[in-house]
């Protein structure tokens, strides 16, 4: 595959939209295939799991009393809705369980990607699979590679700045899927810059549903941007993402624009992409992973523990640590998926953190309340972003320090296929629409074998709606 330069003193965005635009399934290496099957498993896997969370069927009624045109598949509530509705109703599922994935970097990434690709499917009359494979690469590549540039999680989150990037791999993947020109692209992510804002990180301190709602609006404003230009509708095209009004401007630190199209073309960033094992903000995932191991070496139990002391990066202080009072309280099921105490307690007390850990039952379990209380954190500016140091104390008077930093799921430990293949099912008792066994094996088949598809939305989304179930799956 060739390597993509920026040509004279064009935007970066130009240089990524050609790439995008030129890109065919054929090009891309086996490696960054496989790597999107699997991605695409987990996406829908937490989709499932995530259908039918708090707020979800709520915002599915809103699309629903608006009505519109007929055109996507609205799976797990059934019927069709307009394709940017459609988004709004599915980007905040594969959230809404906080186990979908991200890069160390650039912050989530399929969750915005998958979900605008399945909305965007009722666009046309049908969707090959190399299609959206294609699509689905192109975009997470341009995601990744905005928020790596921005430095989301290295400098963004330690200045209260959580992103405002994800649009532009949501308005790639989308463009890709439509079989936009250059211009059309290009168009479309002028528009999706004027789209941007500053996203602070009071969508997490404290947490509230708008962590899950956030991804829908996401979504649905790259589908409405794809469709106005596709209508002809132009957009500031000379600066999106560098030069006095690009959107790498807006930042208050040293942003890195080389990593927007280095290598472009040659090496996949995509690649690094992390999955995660628990259902709780990825900060907290070597915390979670610490303590776990920590009982199962030194033969302990949630009992034994007199205190814990955990000593944490400033993205994760950031996002799972403050505001103190609420994270060390948590009533809601966002609170408890940003409590550093509480998610470790679970860990602790069940051994799993899971849909299941935010259960009204499990909120109120008084001996994982119990243990919160003997948790402590501090914030440890030379600790690596993902990285965590526990200190547990037990009541026979020993003391246990581990540090902890690529859990299982990072690129440098990662998930096998039946990793990916086994978390998928996990997912799957938490649907809001029970799925017959042969639904789900279907699934997992046709998604690891989408190349030979010939209908994307017949396969990922018909199958998850009450008639196709109502009818055996």
């Amino acid at each position: 595959m060739p390597r993509f330069e920026r040509s004279g003193s064009e935007d970066p965005m130009s240089t990524l939209c050609r790439m995008v635009v030129q890109t065919g399934y054929d090009d891309l290496p086996d490696e960054v295939l496989r790597h999107a099957r699997h991605t695409l498993l987990d996406a829908m896997g937490v989709t499932i799991g995530g259908s039918g969370m708090d707020g979800i069927p709520q915002i599915v009624e809103l699309v629903r009393d608006k009505g519109g045109k007929p055109e996507t598949v609205l799976p797990f509530y059934g019927g069709r809705v307009p394709a940017a509705e459609a988004a709004l109703a599915l980007g905040p599922m594969p959230r809404a369980m906080d186990c979908g994935d991200l890069h160390e970097e650039a912050g989530h990434i399929s969750e915005y990607i998958v979900a605008s690709l399945l909305a965007a499917t009722g666009l046309r009359p049908a969707v090959t699979g190399r299609e959206f494979l294609t699509a689905l690469v192109v975009g997470q590549e341009i995601l990744v590679r905005a928020g790596s540039a921005y430095k989301v999680i290295s400098r963004a989150v330690k200045d209260n700045d959580c992103g405002g990037h994800y649009i532009f791999g949501a308005v790639a993947a989308v463009g890709k899927l439509l079989g936009f020109t250059q211009e059309q692209l290009e168009n479309a992510q002028g528009i999706a810059r004027t789209m941007t804002q500053p996203h602070t990180m009071g969508i997490y301190a404290p947490a509230t549903l708008m962590v899950r709602v956030h991804h829908g609006l996401v979504c649905q404003s790259a589908i409405t941007a794809c469709l106005l230009a596709r209508r002809g509708i132009t957009g500031p095209r000379q600066e999106v993402l560098t030069g006095p009004n690009g959107f790498l401007r807006t930042v208050r630190w040293e942003t890195d624009p080389d990593a927007l199209t280095r290598d472009l073309g040659e090496r996949w960033e995509m690649t690094r992409i992390t999955t995660k094992g628990h259902s709780a903000c990825y900060f907290s995932h070597s915390s979670i992973d610490g303590i776990v191991e920590q009982m199962r070496d030194h033969g302990f139990g949630p009992g034994d523990i007199e205190s814990i002391h955990i000593d944490v990066s400033t993205p994760g202080w950031r996002a799972v640590c403050e505001p103190v009072d609420v994270k060390w309280e948590p009533r809601t099921v966002p609170e408890c998926q940003f409590s550093l105490a509480y998610v470790v307690a679970t860990a602790a007390v069940d051994g799993v953190v899971f849909v299941q850990s935010y259960s009204e039952r499990a909120r109120a379990n008084p001996e994982v309340r119990a243990l919160m209380g003997r948790i402590r954190a501090t914030e440890d500016p030379a600790m690596p972003d993902w990285g965590a140091r526990l200190r547990t104390t037990l009541h026979d008077g020993r003391t246990i320090t581990t540090e902890h930093v690529y859990v299982k799921g990072h690129p440098d430990n990662p998930f096998d296929e039946q990793d990916f293949v086994a978390k998928f099912r996990s997912c799957v008792p938490f649907s809001a629409l029970p799925l017959a066994d042969r639904t789900v094996e279907a699934m997992i088949s046709d998604v690891l074998h989408l190349e030979k598809r010939d209908d994307v939305a017949a396969v990922l989304l018909e199958p998850l709606t009450p008639q196709a179930q109502a009818a055996g799956g």
